[in-house]
């Protein structure tokens, strides 16, 4: 199934998921790598790839969401309503980590006087002219989204594994087989 049903995901809502959950996790341990890096030409490349897939996680977390718009929320499965609202929550703030963390990425790229190249086939429009001052400000903020994403990441993870080993609901497996 392709589209999502009040009582599962399709399999394009489940894609757009793990897709950005791979990416993400993958983001956050190149991020920390970034910091401990010699400068050099593997630095440059890594630096490459992590604005290439942060421009690439913007962009889904975009279509994401346009594709929830046109498809209804499976329901939710607990019976706990606070626990359901608190999971909507979680969901919303997630997705604007998902927009804060890659456009302060960019700001302070191009802050820093740096282009934002993405896979070597395009280069971002600048809006950002160079300032370190300014570029240091987006650095913390960007600093500060991946460790507020980091510790939403592991609250997610922990209540789907909570929904599959203590609720013993089928909230973990909509999202792995949609079933």
């Amino acid at each position: 199934m392709i589209k999502d049903t009040v009582e599962s995901f399709g399999w394009v809502s489940r894609l757009f998921h793990w897709v950005v959950a791979l990416m993400v996790l993958g983001m956050l341990m190149g991020g920390l790598l970034l910091g401990i890096l010699p400068g050099g030409g593997f630095k440059s490349l890594i630096t490459g790839l992590h604005k290439s897939t942060g421009v690439t996680i913007l962009l889904l977390t975009a279509l994401r969401l346009g594709w929830r718009y046109i498809n209804p929320r499976p329901r939710d499965l607990g019976p706990n309503i606070l626990e359901n609202q608190l999971g909507r929550l979680m969901h919303i703030f997630l997705y604007v980590l998902l927009f804060l963390q890659p456009t302060f990425g960019i700001l302070m790229s191009q802050s820093f006087g740096s282009p934002v190249r993405v896979f070597g086939l395009f280069t971002l429009p600048t809006i950002m002219g160079r300032s370190d001052a300014v570029g240091s400000v987006f650095h913390q903020m960007h600093t500060v989204t991946a460790l507020l994403l980091a510790v939403c990441v592991v609250i997610h993870i922990a209540a789907a594994v909570k929904h599959h080993y203590i609720d013993r609901d089928r909230t973990l497996l909509r999202m792995i087989s949609g079933k």
